[in-house]
C-alpha cells in the first residue's frame, strides 16, 4: 500500500512538473498579440494609456495625429526655406537633400506628441530618417504653434555629420526601439539596407509587460499556480513598509527592497545607452542588449548633474530615492505617465509638508516658484530646444560647490541676475550646519577630473565606501581606471565580482589599464559571465593576449569573439561595425582581415577618421610606409582639421627622417587638439628628439598648468628632465606623480 501511495504521489508530481514546464515553455516562447487584446479586461488602464505620450510615440498620418502646419506653410533656417504641404491625402516637405539640392519628400510617420512633434521620411533602402524640422505643440501663449529647427541657430549643412539624412539621424538605429513595440532592425549587410519590422507604432502595453500570448492563455484557465499570470515579469510595486523618521520627518523603508526589474524595464528607453542587439528578453538585465552610459563628464557635469541629453536612468541611480527603494511608479502613474500629484503634494507624500513645504525650509515665499521642490531639487535643462527635462538625481542644490568646482546650481538658474557668490553666501547662511560631514562624490570626482594630489585617495574613498551610488563608482572605474595603485586595483578587482552587471562591466573596462599578467589572472572568468555586455567587454580586453589563455578559456574566448563579431556585423550600417571588428582581428593576429575591414569602412564612411589612422598604424607595423602615407594624405584631404591624422602623418615624416615636416605636422596636431595629452606629448618628444629640449619641457609644463597632472605628460617630463640631467625637476614631477596616482 505504501508503494502505491508513493507511486501515485510521484505520478501527480510528474504531471504537475510537466504542466509547469509547459507553461514555462509557453511564457518563454510567448508572442506579441497587440494592445487591442488588452482593452476588454483592462479598460481603466487603457483609458489612461491613450492619454500618454507612449501611446503617441509614433503614429500613421491623419488629421488627428499630425499636429504640424502642412497647409502650404514655410520655415526659413539659415537662409534655406523648407515648404510643408499636403497633396492627395499625403503630407510632404520640400527641403535640402544630401547633395545640397532641393527635393520633395513624403512624410511616412509622425514621431512624438508633446511638447514637440517630429516627422519621418522612409527611403527605398528601408532607412527612415528624422527630419530636422519640428512642430512646437505648445500653445501660442507659451511660444508654440510654430516650426523650429532641431539644432536651433546652429547651422547644419548637407555635409555636416548631423544632417538629417545622415547616419546620426537614422530612425532604424537611433530611435525605433523606443518608439515602437517588438522592433527588429533586420539590417542586410550585403545589400546595405534595412528590412525593419515592428508590431505596433507606439510604446504599447507589451513594450513594458512583455509579449502577451501566454497571458491570454492564462485568462482561460486562471491557473493561480502560473507565475505572473503568464507574463515573464511582474511590474507591480514591491510591498515596502514605510515609516516616518521622526528626526528627519521623512518616510523611510523598514527594509530597503529595490525593484530593479521595473527600473531596468523603463531604462531600456529612459537610459542614454547603446543598443547592440534586438534580442531583448523582459526580466533579464538590460545589459544583455544595451550598454548604458555612465555619468561621465562627456554627458554630465563632474558632480553628476545632466549636461548633454539625459534620459533619467543615470541621474535617478544617483538619487537617495533610488537608494531607498523608490521606483518610477512611486511618482508616475505607469499607464498615463503623469505624476500622481501636482506641485509639492507629490513630494509631501514622503516628506512632511510641515517641515519641508514652506518658507521655513525654502526661504522663499510659500506661493513662489522658489518654494516648489522640483525647482531646487530637480532643476530643468532644455533639450531639443523646447523639451524641458527635470534632473532625476533629485539632489541638494550646492551653489557653494559652484564656486569651488565650477558646476551649475539651481539657485542661479532662477536668480540669473545674481552672482554665484551671492547664491553661495545665502545657501551657507541657511543650510551649512545641515550639510553632511563626509565629502560628496562631487568633490571626489572633481579631484580625479583635475588630477589633484589627492586624486588616488579620492578614488579609493569613492570605491570602498558604501555611501556613494553604484553609478558613480561605475563612472569612476570607466573614466579614471588609470589611477592604478595597488589598493585601487584591489577594489577594481573586487568590482569584477559585483552582483551589479553595470559595476562588473566598468571594472572590466578599468582593467584595460593593467599589465598582461594582471589581465590574464583576473579576466578569463568574465568570459563566462551570464550578461552579454560584460563578457563581450572581457573578450575585447583579453584579445591581445588570447593565445596565452588556457584551453578552456581559449575555447570560450573564441565563442564570445564570434558572438561579438556577429553583433558588430549587424552594426555595419555605421562605421563602428567595421572598425570594432577590425580592432579584434588585428589584436588576434588577422592583420589581413583587419586591413580589409578598415578599407571597406573608409569606402562606406569616408569621413570616419579613426579608420584612416588605424590603417596607417597597421601599415607602419608591416613596414608598408608608402601605403601608410597615401592613407594619411587621403584622410587629410577629406578632414584637414583632424588632429589624429596630422599626428599620424607627423610620425610618418619622423620615421622617414624628415624631421622638419614631421614637427610641423605634430605641431598642427597639438594645435588642433589642445587638451589631448597624446597630441602634445608627441610634439614635445619630437622637439626633444631634434635637440629642442627646453621647448619640449616648456610645452609640457604649460599643458599641466592648464589641463592638470595628466599621467602621460608627467611621464614625459620625468623622462626628459632625467635625460637632460635636470634631476631636481625630474624628482619634482616624480613626486607629483606619486601624490596624484599613488605610485
Amino acid at each position: 500500500m505504501k508503494i502505491l501511495k508513493v507511486t501515485i504521489a510521484l505520478t501527480v508530481l510528474v504531471v504537475v512538473l510537466n504542466q509547469c514546464m509547459q507553461m514555462k515553455k509557453s511564457v518563454n516562447s510567448a508572442e506579441y498579440v497587440g494592445s487591442d487584446k488588452c482593452q476588454s479586461c483592462h479598460q481603466k488602464q487603457t483609458e489612461l494609456f491613450k492619454i500618454s505620450d507612449h501611446f503617441h510615440a509614433m503614429d500613421t498620418l491623419s488629421d488627428a495625429t499630425v499636429k504640424g502646419d502642412f497647409n502650404n506653410s514655410r520655415f526659413i533656417y539659415s537662409g534655406d526655406t523648407a515648404f510643408f504641404y499636403k497633396r492627395n491625402g499625403g503630407y510632404f516637405v520640400r527641403t535640402t537633400d544630401s547633395t545640397g539640392k532641393k527635393k520633395e519628400f513624403k512624410i511616412s510617420y509622425t514621431f512624438g506628441w508633446q511638447p514637440l512633434q517630429q516627422y519621418l521620411v522612409q527611403f527605398s533602402d528601408g532607412r527612415m530618417q528624422v527630419l530636422p524640422f519640428c512642430w512646437d505643440t505648445r500653445t501660442k501663449e507659451k511660444g508654440g504653434q510654430r516650426w523650429f529647427h532641431l539644432y536651433n541657430k546652429e547651422k547644419i549643412s548637407h555635409t555636416d555629420e548631423l544632417f538629417w539624412m545622415g547616419i546620426n539621424q537614422n530612425w532604424n538605429y537611433m530611435c525605433a526601439d523606443c518608439h515602437t513595440t517588438d522592433f527588429q532592425k533586420n539590417f542586410d549587410v550585403a545589400g546595405d539596407s534595412f528590412h525593419s519590422t515592428w508590431k505596433e507604432s507606439r510604446v504599447s502595453c507589451e513594450s513594458c509587460h512583455g509579449p502577451g500570448s501566454a497571458h491570454l492563455q492564462w485568462t482561460v484557465s486562471k491557473d493561480q499556480s502560473v507565475p505572473y499570470k503568464g507574463f515573464s515579469i511582474n511590474l507591480a510595486a514591491k510591498i515596502i513598509n514605510w515609516k516616518m523618521d521622526e528626526a528627519k520627518l521623512t518616510r523611510v523603508p523598514e527594509t530597503v527592497i529595490k525593484n530593479d526589474t521595473l527600473i531596468e524595464t523603463c531604462a531600456r528607453c529612459h537610459a542614454r545607452a547603446t543598443r547592440f542587439s534586438d534580442d531583448y528578453v523582459h526580466g533579464q538585465s538590460f545589459l544583455q542588449t544595451h550598454i548604458p552610459a555612465t555619468a561621465s563628464t562627456e554627458n554630465y557635469y563632474v558632480d553628476g548633474q545632466i549636461r548633454d541629453e539625459d534620459y533619467e536612468y543615470a541621474s535617478f541611480l544617483q538619487s537617495k530615492m533610488y537608494a531607498s527603494g523608490v521606483t518610477c511608479i512611486n511618482c508616475h502613474d505607469p499607464h498615463s505617465m503623469k505624476i500622481k500629484a501636482t506641485g509639492n503634494s507629490l513630494c509631501g507624500s514622503c516628506h512632511a509638508p510641515g517641515k519641508y513645504d514652506g518658507q521655513q525650509h525654502s526661504f522663499h515665499k510659500t506661493e513662489s516658484t522658489g518654494n516648489q521642490c522640483v525647482n531646487c531639487h530637480m532643476p530643468v535643462t532644455a533639450y531639443m530646444v523646447i523639451d524641458n527635462r527635470l534632473d532625476h538625481s533629485i539632489r541638494i542644490p550646492r551653489p557653494d560647490q559652484s564656486l569651488t568646482i565650477g558646476i551649475p546650481n539651481a539657485c542661479n538658474k532662477c536668480h540669473t541676475d545674481k552672482s554665484v557668490a551671492w547664491a553661495a553666501a545665502s545657501f551657507n547662511k541657511w543650510y551649512a550646519a545641515k550639510l553632511p560631514k563626509e565629502k560628496t562624490y562631487a568633490e571626489l570626482m572633481n579631484n580625479l577630473n583635475r588630477f589633484m594630489p589627492e586624486s588616488e585617495s579620492s578614488l579609493y574613498t569613492l570605491l570602498q565606501s558604501a555611501t556613494y551610488p553604484g553609478i558613480i563608482k561605475a563612472t569612476a572605474m570607466e573614466q579614471y581606471g588609470f589611477f592604478s595603485s595597488v589598493r585601487v586595483r584591489e577594489l577594481i578587482h573586487g568590482g569584477l565580482g559585483s552582483v551589479s552587471p553595470l559595476l562588473r562591466l566598468n571594472a572590466v573596462k578599468a582593467m584595460n589599464n593593467y599589465s598582461e599578467e594582471i589581465i590574464l589572472g583576473a579576466l578569463p572568468v568574465l568570459l563566462f559571465d551570464e550578461v552579454r555586455a560584460v563578457r563581450l567587454e572581457a573578450m575585447t580586453v583579453l584579445a591581445p593576449y588570447f593565445s596565452k589563455l588556457g584551453e578552456k578559456d581559449n575555447e570560450q574566448f573564441r565563442k564570445v569573439m564570434d558572438e561579438y563579431m556577429k553583433v558588430q556585423e549587424q552594426m555595419s550600417h555605421r562605421p563602428e561595425g567595421f572598425y570594432n571588428r577590425a580592432i579584434i582581428l588585428k589584436s588576434t593576429g588577422n592583420a589581413a582581415g583587419a586591413e580589409q575591414l578598415y578599407v571597406t569602412c573608409m569606402q562606406r564612411f569616408p569621413d570616419f577618421a579613426q579608420s584612416y589612422s588605424n590603417l596607417v598604424d597597421l601599415y607602419r607595423e608591416q613596414n608598408r610606409d608608402e601605403e601608410a602615407k597615401k592613407i594619411a594624405d587621403k584622410g587629410l584631404r577629406r578632414m584637414p582639421a583632424n588632429p589624429f591624422l596630422h599626428y599620424a602623418l607627423g610620425l610618418w615624416y619622423i620615421r622617414q627622417k624628415q624631421n622638419e615636416k614631421g614637427l610641423a605636422e605634430l605641431k598642427t596636431a597639438a594645435d588642433l587638439g589642445p587638451s589631448n595629452a597624446q597630441m602634445l606629448y608627441g610634439y614635445a618628444i619630437g622637439l626633444f628628439s631634434t635637440g629642442n629640449q627646453a621647448k619640449a619641457v616648456q610645452l609640457m609644463e604649460q599643458f599641466i598648468a592648464q589641463y592638470g597632472n595628466q599621467l602621460l605628460i608627467l611621464d614625459g617630463l620625468i623622462a626628459v628632465c632625467h635625460d637632460t640631467q635636470q634631476n631636481e625637476k625630474a624628482a619634482k614631477y616624480a613626486a607629483i606623480r606619486q601624490a596624484v596616482y599613488g605610485y
